[in-house]
């Protein structure tokens, strides 16, 4: 599946994509702000897309803009524990995630997308 990491913090974002390109993921691109997701958003399946980016917390903006326009799967992740619960009824993991549970977010967002699909 394809996937699209919203993420302004590059270490973050490229673990993100380490994890993901071994579990056979195509990583379409690296977002840090809502308008540049959005442009990478017609090449994606699912989404890993930080809550708080360097524009605010943007994450859930960009999260419903992805779901109504592409049907694209997404994961919220999150350093800001106050933010760290269930948004728009969407899994969220917290920062710093192991490779695990990237691997287990990653795993849902894919699972999400194909019953979604042709929705």
């Amino acid at each position: 599946m394809r996937l699209l990491i919203v993420e302004d913090e590059v270490d973050v974002a490229l673990s993100i994509e380490d994890v993901a390109l071994g579990l056979g993921f195509e990583v379409v691109g690296i977002a840090t702000n809502m308008k540049e997701a959005l442009e990478i958003a017609p090449e994606t399946e699912i989404a890993l897309v930080d809550l708080r980016l360097a524009d605010g917390i943007t994450g859930p903006a960009i999260a419903r803009a992805l779901i109504a326009g592409w049907n694209i799967g997404v994961v919220f992740v999150t350093g800001s524990p106050e933010l760290n619960e269930e948004v728009d009824g969407l899994l969220t993991i917290e920062k710093p995630a192991t490779p695990d549970v990237v691997k287990a977010a990653l795993q849902a967002a894919a699972k999400w997308r194909r019953s979604h699909a042709h929705a």
